[in-house]
């Protein structure tokens, strides 16, 4: 065992690490240090200039990602981390993890600071890109042949006028989990039609339970997961790629339709009951976790990354939502859940790359780190590089996410795939549309207007 040095809020402490960890978290090598800290960075705090002699002893790494469980940084620890301080035993790592990290981005690279290397949503690379704020990855796609190995869409979503400015990091599955030992007792079936999935919501709400948990307070991007899961199971796929072709509108009679169904299981209390209104993420996952809904509205991540259901003792899936209109397929959707960014100011920007493409490219220990409930990378893993003693419940979330994957009605998850400004558009304004705050006819309207904006700004489907 090691002793490795950690850092938090400035008090050095001392830590013990088992063999190499997986992940986004923080730890080292005996050489080496991790600084970890949970709250936001000040601005102060800034990435040089670009390129400087400093002596080996002065390089400090500052690596800034969203707020996650304390399992998931000793993940990043033992397999990012960990190997990479070995390596370069000069570096120390300061890892934060910080809860409004996209604001906190926003307010620190536009002052010319921030860290070097962090967490980016795929939507926000056009924006901080035409800033200034990211920089090129050209060199690094081809000195570490990352077409040879991560899947070509999920490199394409990270590209802005034909060039690379963030590195994907994972790929979920956005989809419906669900609490099969309800469902039974219900005497329902996990739904794969529209007339399923309404049985089992009247069933559910009659008996006491909620229909499906979903989270949103708080964080509107979540609201991504609802307008998406039904213009893709009501108006369909195709429709969805038409959508962001411009080769159609939101005025579409599919389109339209898929927002008044999602409207009207909204009013019928089918989604958070109505009555209780937003809830934020946490309150829909304890909704499901205690058995209190049939049906949860998240994804992947939350059994994978998350781990949640370590805790439940319930038989529970994931598969594909359900069709909302006959004749439309069921769908899960494609998420590109990370990508990595540097900064462009960084003067460490050939180590940052080194430290995530030495992990993406290692197979085992990509495997290694998904074993122990990291979120998957977008490659392709050898089912036999994982361990024999892999976690139950990791490998069961992982065979649904393999499975959902691999289907053949996939829609292009809106956290991922679709453009800024409408995204924010629909993800702000949804909740108006649920409680009558705006009709219908101006949701669509101003919607079609952000979409317009984002194509005049350069935005291409890239599905």
């Amino acid at each position: 065992m090691k002793k490795l040095k950690l850092v938090a809020n400035g008090i050095v402490v001392g830590a013990l690490m088992t063999g190499l960890l997986t992940g986004c978290a923080a730890n080292a090598d005996t050489a080496g240090t991790v600084n970890t800290d949970s709250s936001s960075a000040n601005v102060e705090e800034s990435a040089s200039p670009t390129e400087s002699n400093a002596p080996a002893e002065e390089i400090v790494i500052k690596f800034y990602w969203a707020n996650i469980e304390t399992s998931q940084q000793d993940v990043w620890e033992k397999y990012v981390f960990a190997p990479f301080i070995e390596k370069h035993p000069e570096v120390t790592i300061d890892a934060q993890y910080i809860p409004d990290l996209q604001n906190t981005l926003r307010v620190q690279l536009a002052a010319g600071a921030g860290p070097d290397i962090f967490y980016i949503d795929g939507t926000d690379i056009p924006e901080y890109t035409a800033a200034g704020m990211l920089m090129e990855l050209d060199s690094y796609r081809e000195q570490y042949k990352l077409d040879d190995f991560l899947f070509d869409y999920a490199l394409k979503t990270g590209e802005y006028n034909g060039h690379l400015y963030g590195i994907p990091h994972s790929i979920e599955a956005a989809c419906m989990t669900y609490n099969k030992t309800l469902i039974d007792e219900l005497g329902q079936v996990v739904p794969k039609t529209r007339e399923e999935y309404e049985s089992l919501c009247n069933a559910a709400q009659e008996a006491g339970y909620l229909p499906i948990s979903f989270g949103y307070s708080g964080n509107t991007i979540f609201n991504g997961w609802a307008w998406d899961h039904y213009i893709a199971t009501y108006a369909g796929v195709e429709k969805e790629k038409q959508l962001l072709k411009g080769e159609i509108t939101f005025n579409d009679p599919e389109i339209r339709a898929s927002f008044e169904q999602l409207k009207a299981d909204w009013d019928k209390g089918w989604i958070n009951d109505k009555k209780s209104g937003a809830i934020s993420l946490d309150e829909a996952r304890a909704l499901f976790s205690n058995g209190k809904a049939a049906m949860n509205m998240e994804g992947g991540w939350s059994t994978l990354a998350d781990n949640l259901q370590k805790n439940w003792d319930f038989e529970w899936g994931q598969t594909e939502w359900p069709s909302m209109k006959n004749g439309t397929p069921p769908s899960a959707g494609i998420s590109i859940g990370e990508y990595i960014g540097i900064n462009a100011k960084s003067k460490y920007a050939d180590l940052c790359a080194e430290m995530m493409c030495d992990f993406y490219m290692d197979e085992q220990r990509v495997a290694d780190a998904v074993s122990n409930g990291f979120s998957t990378p977008c490659r392709e893993i050898d089912p036999n590089l994982y361990p024999e003693d892999m976690d139950p419940g990791i490998k069961q979330a992982l065979e649904y996410q393999n499975e959902l994957l691999g289907g053949e009605n996939l829609s292009y998850h809106a956290f991922s795939f679709w453009p800024s400004k409408t995204l924010n558009y629909l993800n702000d304004n949804l909740d108006k549309l649920f409680y009558d705050q705006i009709s219908l006819d101006d949701f669509l309207n101003q919607a079609q207007e952000k979409i317009e904006t984002d194509f005049d700004n350069g935005y291409l489907f890239k599905g």
